[in-house]
């Protein structure tokens, strides 16, 4: 039994990833995200350009305009000076440090999980994307694991916020569990950083900045895995999808004032990263990678859940497919939100897990 487990969840996830990563480097589609959106926007403000593109710009339609704050665009600056395949490896590097990183950071010792978490399709999307999402996943796994200190915590949470403006909902998480101070740190230093590094391009796109990302939820919405994208395949009018969408997030958040107001830290922690997901107007499955923080802090231990996001191979990662495959990622999140938040589970949490020495 031994054997087999060690072959199951070791052997095979570590050489289906070999092998899917390889391929990707082959056919030059390694780190996709980081070559047709991060790595030109890095070089464009190395040169002192914006990285934004116009409203009218085909790449916003094609997927592959930079459309995110600008520090991580500064962020990648060391990026530019090597060649693309180069820095394509490296920043496949980085995300699967960063996602071994995020599995420690919540106190995740049990191999098990870790090969588990290989054979995810998220997963794999996030590396082969070399996708923001894996810092994101980092940075929540490091506001949970120095909750208790106020500057480290408001450090995660406001530089997580000023990459990408999905784990905003943290901020009502340390709020309700007054944490006052690092909730006013974290907006401290959310705006204090964007603010630094616009100034930077004499503030160059900023004003237009929510028109693009209107126009960009516009384009891709209902094209992706995002609730209103699940809603609008089940058969909801547009309209109708973004307001029950809506509500479906602002219970969360009421899930996350709740719970927080209980003491319940781990419950109340998974409401808003869920709320984020759940707001985002548009999702594609690198996004679920957040996932592996809630699971991890719930569950430090292997059980079959942790096998459950591989059911999302069969979904294509660069569109959301038909109506069923569409709602499969929504399914598959919101069993694992539901696992985490079920009466019956055990929230006690690991010692690495709850910041202690």
């Amino acid at each position: 039994m031994a054997a087999a487990t060690l072959v199951v969840l070791l052997v095979v996830p570590v050489a289906w990833a070999s092998f899917f990563l390889v391929a990707a480097g082959v056919h030059e589609s390694l780190a996709y995200d980081f070559r047709e959106a991060y790595l030109p926007a890095a070089e464009a403000v190395r040169e002192g350009r914006s990285p934004y593109p116009a409203i009218d710009d085909p790449s916003l339609d094609a997927e592959t305009a930079y459309v995110y704050p600008p520090l991580l665009a500064y962020a990648l600056i060391p990026f530019a000076a090597l060649s693309e395949n180069a820095a394509a490896v490296v920043a496949a590097v980085v995300a699967i440090t960063a996602l071994l990183g995020t599995l420690l950071l919540v106190g995740v010792r049990d191999w098990r999980c870790y090969g588990a978490a290989l054979v995810w399709a998220p997963t794999l999307n996030a590396i082969h994307m070399a996708s923001s999402s894996v810092l994101l996943a980092l940075g929540a796994a490091l506001a949970w694991r120095y909750r208790a200190m106020v500057w480290p915590l408001a450090a995660a949470v406001g530089i997580s916020i000023a990459l990408k403006l999905v784990l905003w909902p943290l901020l009502v998480w340390t709020l309700v569990t007054r944490r006052l101070q690092a909730t006013g740190g974290a907006v401290l230093v959310a705006a204090c950083v964007t603010f630094a590094v616009w100034s930077v391009l004499g503030f160059e796109g900023m004003g237009r900045y929510p028109e693009l990302l209107r126009e960009l939820a516009r384009l891709n919405a209902d094209e992706s895995y995002s609730l209103v994208g699940a809603l609008a395949a089940g058969g909801l009018d547009g309209t109708v999808a973004r307001v029950v969408a809506g509500a479906m997030a602002a219970a969360l958040l009421i899930g996350c004032w709740l719970f927080g107001r209980r003491g319940d830290d781990v419950r109340s922690f998974t409401c808003a990263l869920a709320a984020g997901l759940a707001f985002t107007p548009i999702l594609w499955q690198h996004y679920l990678v957040l996932l592996l923080v809630p699971l991890g802090i719930a569950l430090p231990r292997f059980s079959l859940i942790w096998l459950l996001p591989a059911l999302l191979w069969i979904a294509p990662r660069e569109d959301n497919g038909s109506t069923l495959v569409t709602m499969l990622p929504v399914f598959v999140a919101a069993a694992i939100i539901a696992f985490v938040l079920s009466p019956s589970r055990d929230a006690s949490v690991s010692p690495v897990a709850a910041g202690s020495p």
